[in-house]
């Protein structure tokens, strides 16, 4: 779980950490004043296809996060679901989902 993103991008923490659909909600700092609910679970390394997440169409999470080296990728859960399903989909990669979800916000780790 994310811990760090979460001490540093949100206000009015609240945890949910025996969750797999979202660990922890709370106000985007400087960006919002809506509590949202968050998946922060760390990416898994799925061996045949590389780093990623199960989502769940059933999610309760409002975003969830994605990151690499240097940013964390936030992505809306509906808009994300929605896409796949359009694109008769089962995995995306962060780069298609900054061009494709209008949703996304990226926040710098340093």
């Amino acid at each position: 779980m994310n811990v760090e993103f979460a001490n540093k991008y949100l206000d009015n923490i609240i945890w949910n950490i025996n969750n797999k659909d979202w660990q922890v909600s709370g106000i985007l700092k400087n960006r919002s004043n809506e509590n949202l609910k968050f998946d922060i679970r760390f990416l898994n390394d799925y061996k045949d296809k590389g780093l990623g997440k199960l989502i769940s169409e059933k999610s309760k999470a409002d975003k969830i996060l994605f990151e690499d080296d240097f940013y964390w990728l936030l992505i809306d859960t509906k808009e994300l679901i929605k896409y796949m399903k359009s694109k008769k989909l089962k995995q995306v990669t962060t780069e298609e989902l900054k061009s494709n979800i209008d949703w996304n916000i990226e926040l710098p780790k340093k």
